[in-house]
């Protein structure tokens, strides 16, 4: 199963205060990931993905990823246990005049999936609480 999400960086967003977004995945495990830089970002748009206190990528912690007009794209075989199975994207932005937009996109091979699954652990981990 292939999620996707589109990270908005809107310029002079800065890694002491980074414009953040998330992705709820099923259960399973992470076997490909790309970041998509659009032409533009001229290695300005940092992003680094997250699930739980463990950075997914870039692999090194502290390391953000960068580029212009190509993908980062990788395989990799980490496992997504029971909910909430919620991603963290983070991303700052040293232009001080263009937002950049940057592209996350995972593969997840299923152990367990119902379609439109999103449980309500997923949900009120989303707002911050946990059950």
């Amino acid at each position: 199963m292939l999620f996707q999400r589109d990270l908005l960086i809107e310029s002079g967003k800065t890694v002491a205060d980074p414009a953040t977004d998330t992705m709820v995945l099923c259960e399973g495990t992470i076997v490909r990931y790309s970041l998509l830089f659009p032409p533009g970002c001229a290695g300005l748009a940092h992003v680094q993905v997250w699930l739980g206190g463990f950075q997914l990528i870039p692999w090194s912690r502290g390391l953000w990823a960068h580029g212009d007009d190509h993908s980062i794209t990788g395989d990799t075989n980490y496992p997504v246990g029971p909910a909430p199975r919620i991603i963290m994207l983070l991303g700052y932005n040293e232009d001080d005049t263009h937002d950049h937009t940057v592209t996350v996109m995972l593969e997840v091979n299923p152990t367990r999936f119902t379609p439109g699954e999103i449980g309500l652990e997923d949900l009120l981990a989303l707002g911050g609480l946990m059950i």
